[in-house]
């Protein structure tokens, strides 16, 4: 199967390392779906590989990693698009040490929601079209900023 036609998902691709992930998959002719909670943002981003690398085959969708009715809806509309998923990567992350403890509209502390359940919730409504893919992958970013909270 050549790589025009693997496609990826990558959640919180707005800046930093979901940014340049996208950026490389892209470049490698991949199909690259970007999972946005600020759509306009993402837009950015899709304009850049498009320009740049002419990659036509780049979707920003929006989906809050920390809502489950957004994160839901997200799966539904990926499902009616894409009939597979190649690779699955969340990067998407919110850690706000310091701050006052923050819930998110499903009861969950925010930290927890957006890193753990949520990604957690998106595997699980995204597994059929994961078992569409012949070699399918699921990759949890991680970062080195807890390192700040201790």
């Amino acid at each position: 199967m050549g790589m025009e036609e693997r496609i990826v998902l990558i959640t919180g691709t707005n800046s930093g390392i979901g940014k340049a992930a996208a950026i490389q998959f892209a470049a490698a002719g991949f199909t690259v779906v970007l999972g946005c909670r600020n759509v306009a943002a993402g837009e950015k981003v899709k304009q850049h590989i498009k320009e740049e690398l002419k990659n036509d085959k780049v979707y920003v969708m929006e989906v809050d990693m920390s809502s489950f009715a957004s994160i839901r809806r997200f799966a539904g509309l990926f499902a009616e698009q894409f009939k597979k998923l190649d690779i699955l990567i969340h990067n998407a992350a919110y850690f706000n040490h310091g701050a006052p403890y923050t819930v998110s509209e499903d009861g969950f502390e925010l930290t927890f929601a957006t890193n753990v359940v949520g990604p957690f919730l998106l595997t699980s409504l995204l597994l059929e079209q994961l078992k569409q893919s012949d070699d399918p992958r699921i990759l949890h970013a991680g970062s080195n900023i807890i390192k700040h909270f201790f």
